[in-house]
């Protein structure tokens, strides 16, 4: 159960494209697998290619919104949130009716209980992930609810992480704020991004265009290719990766993407003289070629900011064998051991994050290790195929929880 849509949304969507992540994962572990939206049903590619569209685009807002206090927009977006909610409802009958459903997965988002209710219906376990908590993560980004904050956290939240058998986070802090809302410890399961192993087998078996080719249309001659991918964001520091590479010779960032921040991203890299590709948004089945014009792939994080999310950029650069560069903070090194795939690198230092790159410039033997042990890590750990298992066996430990039997 995916709650979201893609209109009105710049591209890439995260929530589609990790959905369709774990949807793939499932098909390939259980056999089959839906994704169920308020736009349709899809099967993963399907949902994947319309998260990575490139159309997708951010209508232009009216001029009159500009004068709209920011406190007034959210609370319009919260009652819109739950109006969708209430409406967004599926029928126990659909394409799964002769399948023996494993568990229904949602997607938590506030108001939408669509999919525990679904899975209530059908007599089988209920999955919430829970990239983060919503009314926390706006809280970090200064959006304020003055007066109804608990009332949303209460009802929007609280009440559909106890329904859910088992709440899937994607990291530590994430947990951590689960179990604040009052979740058991032993219903809250670690589950980062994955990586889809046939996204990098199959596409790259194909007749697509090799890393020269590649490096020959994005024109960036034998310079040293940093690269990131993702969506412009204010959180993602991107201008740390600019202001790192205009202190590496020969350097040249290649940004993959779209997103509000990148005008201002463009005119920091104008005014450091940082020579930069920008694609903006790319069909997802095409990542693997961009990453493979890489020489080093970035993960970044502000200094003092929170960072509670799961990168599946990080997933990527592993399954891709790019070498990656990464902040040193708890979630990335669960996943990262320096020197042995990967860097990890001071948060929001973009000196020291020079210095990384321009030792991995130099450097041939090292980028050709961190290669290797990127791609053994992401064969042993980090696929969505790992998540979906881990997901079962959590499942079968747990008290058995009353449900009603399955409606035909």
């Amino acid at each position: 159960m995916l709650p979201s849509r893609t209109a009105g949304q710049q591209g890439p969507v995260a929530a589609w494209v990790s959905t369709a992540g774990w949807a793939s994962g499932a098909r390939r572990v259980l056999g089959s697998s839906w994704i169920v939206t308020p736009m349709g049903i899809h099967q993963p590619e399907v949902a994947r290619r319309a998260g990575s569209h490139i159309k997708l685009a951010t209508p232009i807002a009216p001029t009159w919104r500009r004068h709209v206090p920011n406190l007034a927009k959210t609370l319009a977006k919260d009652i819109r949130q739950y109006q969708r909610a209430r409406s967004f409802r599926v029928a126990t009958s659909g394409p799964w009716s002769t399948t023996d459903i494993t568990f229904v997965w949602q997607r938590h988002d506030l108001f939408h209980d669509a999919g525990l209710r679904l899975a209530q219906q059908l007599g089988v376990p209920s999955v919430l992930f829970v990239p983060a908590t919503l009314v926390w993560e706006s809280q970090q980004w200064s959006v304020e609810r003055p007066g109804w904050a608990p009332w949303i956290e209460r009802h929007g939240e609280t009440a559909k992480l106890m329904q859910a058998d088992l709440v899937a986070c994607g990291s530590e802090i994430v947990a951590a704020q689960v179990e604040r809302l009052g979740v058991p410890a032993q219903r809250i399961l670690i589950t980062p991004s994955g990586v889809d192993p046939d996204l990098f087998t199959t596409t790259q078996s194909t007749a697509n265009k090799t890393p020269a080719a590649m490096r020959r249309d994005l024109r960036v001659d034998d310079r040293f290719v940093i690269g990131w991918i993702g969506s412009f964001r204010r959180f993602h520091a991107i201008e740390q990766a600019v202001l790192a590479a205009s202190k590496v010779e020969n350097s040249l960032l290649l940004l993959v993407g779209d997103g509000p921040e990148r005008a201002t991203i463009r005119r920091y890299a104008r005014e450091l003289g940082v020579p930069v590709r920008f694609t903006g948004t790319i069909p997802h089945e095409r990542v693997p070629e961009y990453l493979a014009a890489m020489d080093v792939g970035l993960v970044l994080a502000a200094e003092g900011q929170p960072f509670h999310y799961s990168p599946l950029k990080l997933a990527e650069y592993l399954a891709a064998g790019l070498p990656v560069v990464a902040p040193d903070i708890a979630q990335i090194r669960d996943r990262i051991t320096d020197g042995v795939d990967g860097v990890l690198s001071t948060p929001g230092d973009a000196d020291v994050l020079a210095g990384h790159l321009k030792q991995l410039r130099d450097d041939p033997i090292l980028r050709s290790r961190l290669r290797e042990g990127a791609l053994d890590s992401a064969q042993r750990r980090w696929s969505w195929d790992c998540q979906i298992e881990r997901v079962i066996t959590a499942l079968g430990e747990l008290p058995h929880r009353n449900r009603s039997s399955r409606q035909s």
